[in-house]
């Protein structure tokens, strides 16, 4: 009897030891099942790397044009979801698709691995003109609309899809769904179609159809509306105030519209407070309490977006290390709020510039899987934004299975998506008082530009298009009076406003960036000097003309003190400057030929 209660003692002993072993191997499997779906959830940047730690003094400065094995190595380890890319990334055509190619080889569940970027059009563009045509951008579609409807606006999307598709970028952060309801506003201004939520919600709707046809995953931003801000989110937190019957009539509607439509996959979320949405509070890092940024609220992101809107795809956070989120959270409380708010992505939620700084990334990590075993995340609601990520993931794997190959068209399609940048310039320009006709024949001709990239681009426009003309242009930065003007002389001045946002930059590491492009002179100085010498002008007989080179806004201050005002919407400019003129000059220059008509209509309303 004592030998069968040992050896039944002994098969206990062994059931329970493997049990154990048992329960240690199931807690293994859970734990790396979570920090799959975790991994899943992230979407870094790679805009700078260096293999010595950056630092104040020596910030790291060398762009990522090729993978570093690290970084490969790295996004395999972690089973990292996406990358971002931006301008310093992306360089020319074969060298984008390699660094795409060599992105997908770090994928390790058999799906494709995440490739963003930022390629709005406008103001906003990563890609090089020489690759992909920026076109005018979002207000100069809206100024199309009242005559061509969502041609345009279907027809860039279309374009966009195509090149990014043959580049290996399968998610493109645009279009923008924001009404620009407050002049003032730093980040959108013409980034937005308009200032009518039923005209942002059919270009929205038509552009995002257009890169989806196209195979490219477009992304509905910045939820839940980011026009009626007066702060920019990647230098401040702006806050709306706006009722929630404003709200819903004016911010939410675009949305609401392209989701009953299907038009997007993702949704982006917006680093602003609302409180007609949420008017609850959260603790920040140095123990204040403030009303959530959308992009932490679950009453936003859940009650709203997915359930009174009924959204169903992917919902992106805007990037995480902007100060509106960055300078009140940490990258743990940040990831950590916006994944309990149902955020299924957290874009760019630490830099990783060095080899030091993947340590930080696998302790968040660490850190994020502790949240979740300790109840403070939802493991189940972890899985459900997993499953959201891989259903897009299988999406994009289909369609790169139909994808065109990017062979000897690519000149091409490069040619025709000139041909459209053209035409958006050209059908964009809006003439809002004075007779154009009185311009053709005038021979003599001055012009009063922003800068002096801008006087060299207009005035090779104008001189191929009306090359009878004697023509001086004067850099605004420089000149301070107009000499004595030929009888019967035009004289055109420009200007560009607003100021430079650091979304432009490629975001706030790449803001203090010396660029050409950046004009020294601030918008209250070229407008002050363009009065002046415009007054100068009128006195001495001549035709006057001020066009609007981004914003319209301005406008209204030279009514009365002009002949001609015009808008064009687009931003005129280059990186990496050439010898061409650009689509917006070469639209004006064809417009005071005679050649075109000015049929565009203002989107915005002006005071």
């Amino acid at each position: 009897m004592q030998t069968r209660g040992f050896a039944r003692l002994m098969l206990l002993c062994l059931l329970l030891i493997l049990a154990g072993g048992s329960w240690h191997w199931y807690q293994q499997r859970q734990e790396q099942q979570i920090r799959f779906w975790l991994g899943q959830k992230l979407m870094l940047d790679l805009r700078h790397y260096c293999q010595t730690a950056a630092t104040a003094e020596q910030p790291c400065q060398q762009p990522v044009t090729e993978l570093p094995a690290l970084w490969q190595q790295k996004l395999r380890e972690l089973q990292i979801g996406g990358v971002v890319l931006f301008a310093v990334n992306l360089q020319e055509r074969q060298q984008i698709i390699d660094l795409t190619a060599a992105l997908q080889q770090s994928a390790t569940d058999g799906l494709p691995i995440l490739i963003a970027t930022d390629q709005e059009g406008g103001r906003v563009t990563r890609l090089p003109e020489s690759v992909l045509p920026a076109f005018p951008g979002a207000m100069a579609l809206g100024a199309t609309y009242a005559k061509h409807q969502q041609h345009f606006a279907g027809a860039q999307g279309s374009a966009q899809a195509q090149t990014l598709r043959q580049l290996g970028i399968n998610i493109n952060f645009s279009p923008s769904m924001d009404v620009n309801s407050d002049p003032a506003n730093p980040v959108i201004g013409v980034r937005a179609f308009g200032d009518d939520p039923q005209q942002v919600a059919a270009l929205g709707i038509a552009l995002a159809r257009g890169l989806q046809q196209g195979g490219v995953a477009a992304t509905l931003k910045h939820f839940p509306g980011h026009g009626d801000t007066a702060t920019d989110s990647h230098t401040g937190l702006p806050q709306v105030d706006h009722v929630r019957a404003v709200a819903e009539t004016i911010d939410l509607e675009p949305f609401r519209q392209a989701v009953q439509a299907g038009a997007a996959r993702l949704v982006m979320t917006a680093h602003i407070q609302y409180p007609a949405l949420d008017d609850s509070q959260i603790q920040t890092q140095h123990g204040e309490w403030i009303a959530p940024p959308a992009t932490l609220s679950n009453t936003i992101l859940t009650g709203v977006l997915r359930q009174q809107l009924e959204f169903d795809g992917v919902v992106i956070t805007d990037a995480l290390n902007m100060q509106a989120i960055s300078d009140a959270f940490t990258p743990l409380q940040a990831v950590k709020y916006s994944f309990a708010a149902g955020a299924d992505i957290a874009l760019m939620p630490l830099e990783i510039q060095s080899p030091a700084d993947f340590a930080r990334l696998e302790q968040l990590l660490d850190e994020l899987v502790d949240a979740v075993q300790s109840g403070e995340l939802d493991v189940q609601a972890l899985e459900q934004s997993y499953l959201r990520i891989r259903d897009l993931k299988l999406w994009l794997a289909q369609q790169a299975k139909t994808a065109a190959p990017a062979g000897n068209d690519a000149n091409a399609l490069y040619q025709s998506q000139q041909q459209l940048d053209l035409a958006i310039a050209t059908n964009a320009l809006t003439q809002l008082d004075g007779d154009l006709s009185v311009i053709a024949k005038v021979k003599a001709w001055y012009l009063l530009m922003p800068d002096a990239d801008k006087c060299r681009r207009f005035s090779l426009a104008l001189q191929h298009e009306i090359p009878a003309i004697t023509l001086q242009c004067f850099d605004l930065r420089f000149h301070q009076s107009l000499p004595q003007l030929e009888p019967g002389a035009v004289v055109i001045g420009a200007y560009v406003a607003p100021e430079q946002s650091a979304v432009e930059a490629g975001v706030l590491a790449d803001f203090s960036m010396d660029t050409a492009f950046n004009a020294p002179l601030s918008v209250d100085q070229q407008l002050a000097k363009l009065q002046q010498q415009l007054a100068v002008a009128r006195r001495q007989q001549a035709t006057t003309v001020v066009v609007a080179l981004r914003s319209p806004y301005q406008l209204p201050q030279f009514a009365g003190k002009v002949d001609i005002r015009l808008a064009t919407y687009g931003y005129p400019y280059s990186l990496k400057p050439d010898q061409q003129p650009g689509a917006v000059f070469v639209a004006l220059a064809r417009l005071f030929s005679g050649k075109t008509a000015a049929t565009g209509a203002l989107p915005v309303l002006l005071d």
